[in-house]
């Protein structure tokens, strides 16, 4: 198998293990991370997800141009409208999303990593769009990337084909942080340990409140706020996470 899914406690970890070929994506690829995005948010056990790829070289160097590309005539004959079913196209996930990148993450694989909400990177990470050198489209991130660091810095990316070291991704938001190759994968998993030591819920609900508000004016977000917090309200663990406030300890969640 090229992709591994392992559970860890609340924790689920999606790896790209195909680290002969960087890691490339090819169409069965895609479809499995796909299936387990859904996966983590289908299941009442998981919070988190962590994605990231096997070996020291590459998170994913992207899609594999030659199983992913065909001829004119074939893209005409395979053609059928966008449905937000893969990672690349729209698919969401309700539940948090840490990408851990090593080395290179390119093309799709920037796209990937988009998709999760924090991104931490291996000071040997290279991020880059290099699709327009061979005459392709950076379709997902194109429409994500100024929105994360800002359109100079989007164009910049998508218009050279440029690729970018990790202290750069950094400077310009794209990453959250930057470690050593050997802390990656532990500072990462301290993080998602962190998220899921929050109220379930209240995590969900935040995520959801943060990515709709954006297309909202504020009294629309407002209104879409008090919807969210009246769900987090009547869920189980609102109880156990007032009392322990009130005994100046550390909640123990069980709600989804």
């Amino acid at each position: 198998m090229s992709i591994r899914f392992e559970v860890d406690g609340h924790v689920a970890t999606i790896t790209l293990d195909r680290p002969e070929k960087l890691n490339a994506m090819d169409s069965d690829m895609y479809e499995s991370i796909s299936d387990r995005l859904r996966e983590i948010d289908s299941r009442d056990d998981i919070w988190l997800g962590v994605v990231t790829g096997a070996g020291d070289k590459a998170f994913t160097a992207g899609a594999d141009l030659v199983g992913m590309h065909g001829t004119a005539e074939q893209a005409q004959v395979a053609w059928s409208a966008v449905r937000a079913t893969r990672f690349d196209l729209g698919l969401e996930v309700q539940k948090p999303l840490i990408a851990a990148v090593n080395g290179y993450c390119l093309a799709g694989g920037l796209e990937l990593a988009l998709v999760c909400d924090i991104r931490v990177a291996s000071e040997n990470a290279r991020f880059g769009c290099p699709e327009v050198k061979w005459n392709l489209l950076h379709g997902y991130g194109a429409q994500r990337l100024p929105e994360i660091v800002g359109l100079t810095n989007a164009m910049y990316l998508l218009l050279t084909g440029q690729f970018i070291d990790a202290r750069e991704a950094l400077r310009i938001g794209l990453v959250n942080e930057v470690v050593t190759p050997e802390r990656l994968i532990p500072r990462t998993r301290e993080l998602a340990d962190t998220i899921c030591a929050n109220g379930p819920m209240a995590v969900r609900m935040t995520k959801e409140l943060a990515l709709r508000g954006r297309d909202l004016s504020l009294p629309d977000g407002i209104r879409l706020y008090q919807a969210l917090n009246r769900l987090v309200e009547l869920s189980a663990d609102l109880e156990e996470g007032t009392r322990a406030f009130a005994e100046k300890r550390s909640p123990s969640f069980h709600n989804r």
